[in-house]
């Protein structure tokens, strides 16, 4: 029987605890309308890509920057196709 690994048990609890306050549903409400509308259209792929930069950018940041990442995603989806064919 193996020994329970209280520090990796702490990390991963940490790690989840930090996923979900930092989740796209958790931030929608402090967006206006039309990125509620935007965040809500996303595919996976770009869901995810969106949440990863979430939680490196923070929550304020990502508030105050969010057109800039939605018209990054626009300008590749012009120059590269539709995202829902990105592999």
């Amino acid at each position: 029987m193996e020994d329970f690994d209280f520090v990796k048990a702490w990390n991963d609890a940490l790690i989840k605890k930090a996923m979900n306050e930092t989740s796209l549903e958790s931030i929608a409400a402090r967006l206006p309308p039309e990125g509620q509308a935007w965040l809500n259209g996303l595919n996976r792929f770009c869901r995810r890509t969106v949440e990863y930069d979430l939680r490196n950018a923070g929550p304020d940041q990502f508030v105050e920057y969010w057109k800039s990442l939605r018209d990054t995603l626009e300008k590749l989806e012009r120059e590269f196709g539709p995202s829902d064919d990105w592999k």
